[in-house]
């Protein structure tokens, strides 16, 4: 008896362990920006998979769809966050497409739904490495005390998309962009 218990135990380990490898990704992700980048904030970095991807949207499966059809293949996110004189909140992704036609794809997308990422977006002029670039500002409101500065990006490098969320008290378009180009330096 004891030894079918200990078989048992041994079984469900096992399987537990092959669901697990199943839905992990089966490659590392690309780089991205790295914890040395910010080493005031803390930091974690994590792979994104397609369906993590696609639960930035606020209409998930219309992204998702999107996603398949352009030829998502992997990518990757580091985020910082805590309290410095610059961001206090950093989201750097890089997202990695079958072509540069996908990676253009996404970039539209991206292009069309700065509001799904900072609730009120407006268009911004940033200084942007590679190609097919779009930048939005979180929108004033105008009445909120508390609110910190706040940009979003996306750009293409072949058919890698690079994409910065950045936010704190001294966040503005210079040190936005500088951040960017330091990003944008992971694309080997």
């Amino acid at each position: 008896m004891r030894l079918s218990l200990v078989a048992l135990l041994v079984l469900a380990l096992a399987t537990g362990c092959g669901a697990d490898e199943e839905s992990a990704p089966t490659t590392p992700g690309p780089p991205t920006l790295p914890a040395s980048a910010l080493p005031n904030l803390e930091q974690r970095g994590r792979a994104l998979g397609l369906e993590a991807l696609a639960a930035d949207s606020l209409e998930p499966e219309p992204l998702r769809q999107l996603l398949e059809d352009s030829g998502y293949v992997t990518g990757s996110e580091r985020e910082f966050s805590g309290k410095t004189a610059t961001f206090d909140h950093v989201i750097a992704r890089t997202l990695v497409f079958e072509d540069m036609n996908g990676a253009d794809d996404y970039l539209g997308w991206l292009g069309k739904h700065g509001e799904d990422f900072l609730g009120r977006a407006d268009p911004a002029k940033l200084s942007l490495p590679g190609n097919s670039g779009v930048g939005f500002t979180l929108a004033a409101c105008g009445t909120c005390k508390k609110e910190l500065p706040t940009f979003l990006a996306g750009w293409r490098r072949g058919a890698t998309v690079l994409s910065l969320l950045a936010s704190g008290s001294g966040a503005n378009p210079e040190r936005f962009g500088a951040l960017a180009r330091e990003l944008d330096g992971t694309v080997g």
